[in-house]
Protein backbone atom coordinates (compact mmCIF):
# COMPACT_ATOMS: atom_id res chain seq x y z
CA UNK A 1 0.00 0.00 0.00
CA UNK A 2 1.58 3.56 -1.24
CA UNK A 3 2.66 5.63 2.09
CA UNK A 4 0.15 8.30 0.90
CA UNK A 5 -2.53 6.23 0.99
CA UNK A 6 -1.86 4.92 4.80
CA UNK A 7 -1.12 8.40 5.95
CA UNK A 8 -4.95 9.23 4.74
CA UNK A 9 -5.99 6.20 6.25
CA UNK A 10 -4.39 7.33 9.45
CA UNK A 11 -5.29 11.33 9.13
CA UNK A 12 -9.51 9.72 8.21
CA UNK A 13 -9.49 8.02 12.00
CA UNK A 14 -7.78 10.86 13.83
CA UNK A 15 -10.66 13.07 12.42
CA UNK A 16 -13.39 10.19 13.42
CA UNK A 17 -11.86 10.23 16.65
CA UNK A 18 -11.60 13.92 17.48
CA UNK A 19 -14.91 14.06 16.80
CA UNK A 20 -16.15 11.43 19.07
CA UNK A 21 -14.06 13.30 21.52
CA UNK A 22 -15.43 16.32 21.07
CA UNK A 23 -19.58 15.50 20.44
CA UNK A 24 -20.32 15.63 24.10
CA UNK A 25 -19.22 19.32 23.81
CA UNK A 26 -21.37 19.96 20.26
CA UNK A 27 -24.79 20.40 21.76
CA UNK A 28 -27.36 20.35 19.21
CA UNK A 29 -25.41 16.93 17.79
CA UNK A 30 -24.91 15.63 21.47
CA UNK A 31 -29.01 15.86 21.82
CA UNK A 32 -29.43 12.85 19.17
CA UNK A 33 -28.10 10.28 21.59
CA UNK A 34 -29.85 9.62 24.84
CA UNK A 35 -27.53 10.98 27.13
CA UNK A 36 -27.56 14.51 25.61
CA UNK A 37 -31.45 14.30 25.39
CA UNK A 38 -30.84 13.75 29.24
CA UNK A 39 -28.05 16.55 29.86
CA UNK A 40 -30.61 18.83 27.70
CA UNK A 41 -33.94 17.66 29.86
CA UNK A 42 -31.91 18.58 32.71
CA UNK A 43 -30.48 21.88 31.70
CA UNK A 44 -34.50 22.79 30.49
CA UNK A 45 -35.71 21.74 33.56
CA UNK A 46 -33.31 23.87 36.47
CA UNK A 47 -33.51 26.97 33.99
CA UNK A 48 -37.45 27.27 32.55
CA UNK A 49 -38.85 23.85 33.26
CA UNK A 50 -39.35 20.76 30.55
CA UNK A 51 -42.68 19.97 29.49
CA UNK A 52 -43.96 17.03 27.66
CA UNK A 53 -42.78 16.86 24.24
CA UNK A 54 -39.18 18.13 24.87
CA UNK A 55 -35.99 16.95 24.34
CA UNK A 56 -35.19 14.15 26.95
CA UNK A 57 -38.50 14.55 28.69
CA UNK A 58 -39.08 11.02 28.88
CA UNK A 59 -35.48 9.99 30.12
CA UNK A 60 -36.34 12.50 33.11
CA UNK A 61 -39.44 10.76 34.09
CA UNK A 62 -38.18 7.13 34.07
CA UNK A 63 -35.43 8.63 36.25
CA UNK A 64 -37.95 9.86 38.44
CA UNK A 65 -39.94 6.92 38.85
CA UNK A 66 -37.13 4.75 39.87
CA UNK A 67 -36.58 8.08 42.27
CA UNK A 68 -38.23 8.40 45.86
CA UNK A 69 -40.05 11.00 46.25
CA UNK A 70 -39.68 13.32 49.09
CA UNK A 71 -43.60 14.15 49.15
CA UNK A 72 -46.57 13.15 47.11
CA UNK A 73 -49.45 15.45 46.91
CA UNK A 74 -50.53 14.50 43.47
CA UNK A 75 -53.12 12.05 42.76
CA UNK A 76 -51.65 10.03 40.56
CA UNK A 77 -48.46 9.12 42.06
CA UNK A 78 -46.23 8.05 38.96
CA UNK A 79 -44.26 9.35 36.37
CA UNK A 80 -45.87 8.07 33.47
CA UNK A 81 -48.32 10.69 33.64
CA UNK A 82 -46.26 14.31 34.17
CA UNK A 83 -46.63 16.74 32.06
CA UNK A 84 -44.06 19.39 33.67
CA UNK A 85 -40.56 18.91 35.41
CA UNK A 86 -38.74 21.82 36.91
CA UNK A 87 -36.58 22.95 39.76
CA UNK A 88 -38.51 25.58 42.21
CA UNK A 89 -38.25 26.98 45.70
CA UNK A 90 -41.74 27.09 47.25
CA UNK A 91 -43.01 29.47 49.82
CA UNK A 92 -46.45 28.79 51.21
CA UNK A 93 -48.18 27.94 53.97
CA UNK A 94 -47.62 24.83 56.19
CA UNK A 95 -50.98 22.48 55.76
CA UNK A 96 -52.13 19.19 56.90
CA UNK A 97 -51.01 17.11 53.86
CA UNK A 98 -47.20 19.09 54.10
CA UNK A 99 -46.99 18.49 57.87
CA UNK A 100 -47.54 14.71 57.35
CA UNK A 101 -44.30 15.08 55.57
CA UNK A 102 -41.67 15.88 58.30
CA UNK A 103 -39.13 15.79 55.00
CA UNK A 104 -40.89 18.15 53.27
CA UNK A 105 -40.28 21.86 54.03
CA UNK A 106 -41.62 24.66 52.22
CA UNK A 107 -38.65 27.02 50.62
CA UNK A 108 -36.61 24.46 50.29
CA UNK A 109 -35.63 23.26 46.10
CA UNK A 110 -37.49 20.39 45.18
CA UNK A 111 -37.64 19.17 41.85
CA UNK A 112 -41.38 19.32 41.12
CA UNK A 113 -43.05 16.71 38.77
CA UNK A 114 -46.52 17.55 38.08
CA UNK A 115 -49.37 16.40 36.68
CA UNK A 116 -50.78 19.60 35.45
CA UNK A 117 -48.75 22.36 33.20
CA UNK A 118 -48.74 24.94 36.18
CA UNK A 119 -50.77 23.15 38.70
CA UNK A 120 -50.83 23.87 41.86
CA UNK A 121 -48.97 22.12 44.62
CA UNK A 122 -51.75 19.48 45.11
CA UNK A 123 -51.33 18.17 41.59
CA UNK A 124 -47.13 17.76 42.38
CA UNK A 125 -44.88 15.06 43.07
CA UNK A 126 -41.47 16.81 45.02
CA UNK A 127 -37.93 14.92 44.84
CA UNK A 128 -35.20 15.83 46.62
CA UNK A 129 -33.06 18.10 44.15
CA UNK A 130 -29.65 16.16 45.02
CA UNK A 131 -30.75 13.05 44.25
CA UNK A 132 -32.32 13.60 41.34
CA UNK A 133 -29.01 14.91 39.54
CA UNK A 134 -26.80 12.43 40.95
CA UNK A 135 -29.48 9.57 39.35
CA UNK A 136 -28.90 11.96 36.17
CA UNK A 137 -24.92 11.98 36.88
CA UNK A 138 -24.98 8.17 37.37
CA UNK A 139 -26.53 7.46 33.69
CA UNK A 140 -24.92 10.34 32.15
CA UNK A 141 -21.09 10.22 33.17
CA UNK A 142 -20.68 6.39 31.85
CA UNK A 143 -21.64 7.03 28.40
CA UNK A 144 -19.94 9.91 28.15
CA UNK A 145 -17.02 8.65 29.05
CA UNK A 146 -17.39 5.56 26.56
CA UNK A 147 -17.79 8.00 24.01
CA UNK A 148 -14.41 9.88 24.40
CA UNK A 149 -12.60 6.16 25.54
CA UNK A 150 -13.41 4.97 22.09
CA UNK A 151 -12.37 8.67 20.33
CA UNK A 152 -9.58 8.47 22.14
CA UNK A 153 -8.65 4.69 20.93
CA UNK A 154 -9.64 5.45 17.14
CA UNK A 155 -7.51 8.81 17.59
CA UNK A 156 -4.83 6.63 18.66
CA UNK A 157 -4.67 4.05 15.59
CA UNK A 158 -4.95 6.92 13.57
CA UNK A 159 -1.56 8.35 14.77
CA UNK A 160 -0.14 4.38 14.30
CA UNK A 161 -0.88 4.55 10.61
CA UNK A 162 0.58 7.94 10.22
CA UNK A 163 3.85 6.34 12.09
CA UNK A 164 3.52 3.46 9.89
CA UNK A 165 3.46 5.39 6.50
CA UNK A 166 7.13 6.69 7.49
CA UNK A 167 8.64 3.55 7.42
CA UNK A 168 10.74 4.35 4.45
CA UNK A 169 12.87 6.99 6.33
CA UNK A 170 14.23 5.26 8.91
CA UNK A 171 11.82 1.54 9.89
CA UNK A 172 12.90 0.89 13.19
CA UNK A 173 11.44 4.00 14.89
CA UNK A 174 8.46 4.17 13.77
CA UNK A 175 7.43 0.83 13.96
CA UNK A 176 8.36 0.93 17.57
CA UNK A 177 6.66 3.92 18.04
CA UNK A 178 3.05 1.97 16.20
CA UNK A 179 3.56 -0.90 18.12
CA UNK A 180 3.76 1.03 21.57
CA UNK A 181 0.87 3.04 20.13
CA UNK A 182 -1.30 -0.32 19.45
CA UNK A 183 -0.58 -1.85 22.28
CA UNK A 184 -1.72 0.98 24.50
CA UNK A 185 -4.98 1.13 22.36
CA UNK A 186 -4.94 -2.96 23.78
CA UNK A 187 -4.18 -2.00 27.35
CA UNK A 188 -7.00 0.85 27.02
CA UNK A 189 -9.67 -1.13 25.62
CA UNK A 190 -8.98 -4.05 27.76
CA UNK A 191 -9.08 -1.87 31.14
CA UNK A 192 -12.38 0.45 29.47
CA UNK A 193 -14.27 -1.03 32.72
CA UNK A 194 -12.07 0.92 35.20
CA UNK A 195 -11.73 3.81 32.89
CA UNK A 196 -15.33 4.83 32.87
Amino acid sequence: MPQSAITAIGLSLDIIGAALIAIPDARTLFTQFSTGALREARDRMTLIGTRQGDTGFNILCKILDETEPVAEFGANHGGEEYVEIQVNSLSGMQTTETSEHSEFSWGDRYVEARYEENGGWDETDFYDTQEVFDAIAAKERPQIAQLRLYGLLILLCGFSFQLLATLEANPIIPAAAAAITLAACLGIYTHRDRLE
